[in-house]
């Protein structure tokens, strides 16, 4: 039995996830169009502001908290969704909505997906995304043998991605990628927070296919 929703939440992907990686974005939109789950988006909805409080830029931040919060309500969204951690520890903290990874609003669906894997697959867990079980359901239910790093869930090594280590420290964070490539004795990685998987799929050795969750489902 599912639990199909009687009103449509709201997908945010995110900033980064839309203008670096927009295919995954898509990817998202065909998986929850395919499962008839109810959702809209909104083209007027800023960034989250997530970057901006990190970063000390305050005032910044609540300029854009209050736009976006001015524009939820008046669409009257109860329920946010999104792919991002770092936008959803945002909007949980510091603007008070009900916000869920999408990974769990697709866990309740794990029955419609087909079993179309053999293999054994790791997962990274960002520090940033604190959501460890969904994931793994789901792909246990696609038939994938999860093979764990000796460091996951809430003891996941930093990946190098974090605090602007790409931009500010680069060959410290290809360094810290590589502690994780280290861990991994499969041949497939999936990550499921955007940043993580953009910084480890570009400094992944030949041995190793970086995956996002959705590239999976399709």
């Amino acid at each position: 039995m599912f639990p199909f929703f009687k009103k449509k939440f709201l997908y945010f992907p995110g900033c980064f996830t839309t203008s670096v990686l927009p295919e995954i974005v898509a990817n998202y939109e065909k998986i929850l169009d395919s499962l008839q789950i109810p959702y809209i988006m909104l083209d007027d909805l800023g960034c989250c502001g997530a970057i901006a409080f990190t970063n000390g830029y305050k005032q910044d931040f609540e300029e854009l908290r209050g736009k976006n919060i001015e524009i939820i309500k008046d669409k009257r969204i109860k329920q946010l969704v999104t792919n991002s951690g770092n936008c959803m520890q945002t909007f949980a903290l510091y603007y008070g909505f009900s916000v869920q990874h999408i990974t769990q609003v697709l866990v309740a669906y794990t029955n419609k997906f087909p079993v179309k894997f053999e293999e054994g697959i790791s997962i990274y867990d960002s520090p940033s995304l604190p959501v460890y079980e969904e994931p793994r359901e789901i792909l246990d239910a696609l038939g994938f043998d999860v093979i764990e790093l000796e460091k996951n869930k809430d003891q996941s090594l930093l990946c190098g991605c974090e605090g602007g280590m790409i931009q500010n420290t680069p060959e410290l964070a290809k360094k810290m990628a590589r502690s994780v490539f280290d861990l991994c004795t499969t041949k497939k990685l999936v990550v499921i927070d955007p940043l993580a998987y953009y910084h480890l799929r570009n400094n992944a050795p030949s041995r190793l296919e970086v995956i996002e969750l959705s590239e999976v489902l399709l």
